[in-house]
């Protein structure tokens, strides 16, 4: 415990600090994560799923560019959380809601998969059934100036 005492006392002498946008800034890029939770031999079927009503959602909002990207992590080692998505906009204004874009982007939708609404809606409700949320965060980069 002492030399951990004297390590903090060292460095608090020093007085290192860093300084936003000197040392380090944060990008304008947020990402917004969410961590999820899905049951055991669930993971393929919420995936398959999850490509029919989510990921097609947002690729129509990146081919409109409302979004800048979007992505669907998952870990076979990870009994809890096993499955994180993230969804990468331009900065923090354009995570705004917006009704122009939200009715664009469900014209889009039903022009393209709008003979399905009665399928993904029995998918989407499914999704309680076996997953769960376990957080979201607003989430951004740090880049370090060098």
């Amino acid at each position: 415990m002492n030399k951990f005492m004297s390590f903090v006392l060292i460095f608090s002498f020093l007085n290192i600090s860093a300084e936003v946008w000197e040392d380090y800034e944060p990008s304008e890029e947020q990402v917004q994560l969410t961590v999820i939770s899905v049951q055991p031999n669930y993971l393929d079927n919420y995936l398959v799923n999850l490509k029919r009503t989510w990921v097609r959602g947002m690729e129509i909002q990146k081919e409109l560019g409302y979004i800048v990207d979007y992505g669907v992590w998952t870990s076979e080692s990870a009994n809890s959380p096993n499955v994180w998505l993230t969804i990468t906009y331009e900065n923090m204004a354009a995570m705004q809601p917006n009704k122009e874009r939200y009715d664009a982007v469900n014209a889009e939708f039903e022009k393209r998969f709008g003979d399905d609404d009665e399928e993904l809606d029995v998918i989407s409700k499914g999704y309680e059934e076996i997953r769960s949320m376990i957080d979201s965060q607003i989430i951004n980069r740090v880049k370090f100036n060098m």
